[in-house]
């Protein structure tokens, strides 16, 4: 078994953001990002190629940038080893806070509608990652237009009506279905 070696400290300007990233980041999650590097430092791995472009990471990299840390502390590894990070120097409490802004973090980042439609098209296979009505909700089309298999999507327009009161939604629901438009009912 191949153990990783340490490669080299680099600087995080070293790194190349993927710019068709699938993830993007929301305005609170990075804010959140950066808050927790000031809050407990990094504690978390990235993933780069051989040409320092970053595979898993890129909100944290930002993120990371944008509180001042610089260094990047590289790391040889074949996949076969495990790489863990082990922080030092926090109290319980900060443990505790780690834990949690990781994960809340990772829930805050979106997904690119239109890098996923576009590896969609392309074939790429995302049958395991996405069931298909998750993936039309993604893309904001209806489960019901897929066909078993296929992975194109129709583009789609709507416009969401209003209304004050049940019978004022079933007289523009049925106006609208007489003058030939897909209508659905929604309540909230």
């Amino acid at each position: 078994m191949t153990s990783p070696k340490t490669k080299a400290i680099r600087t995080i300007r070293d790194l190349k953001p993927d710019p068709r990233n699938a993830r993007k980041r929301t305005e609170r999650n990075l804010a959140m990002l950066g808050a927790s590097l000031k809050e407990v430092g990094a504690a978390r791995s990235i993933v780069i190629d051989e040409a320092g472009r970053i595979l898993a990471g890129n909100g944290t990299v930002e993120a990371a940038g944008k509180a001042g840390i610089k260094k990047v502390l590289v790391i040889e590894a074949d996949g076969k080893t495990l790489v863990a990070v082990r922080r030092k120097g926090l109290t319980a409490d900060q443990k505790k806070r780690l834990s949690l802004l990781d994960n809340r973090t990772a829930e805050l980042a979106e997904w690119d509608a239109e890098v996923l439609e576009e590896l969609s098209a392309a074939d790429f296979p995302m049958k395991d990652l996405f069931t298909a009505p998750e993936l039309a909700r993604l893309l904001g089309t209806a489960a019901a237009e897929l066909e078993p298999g296929e992975n194109r999507y129709k583009e789609q327009y709507a416009v969401l009506v209003v209304c004050t009161n049940e019978a004022e939604q079933k007289t523009t629901y049925d106006k609208l279905l007489a003058d030939g438009y897909e209508c659905r009912v929604v309540t909230t």
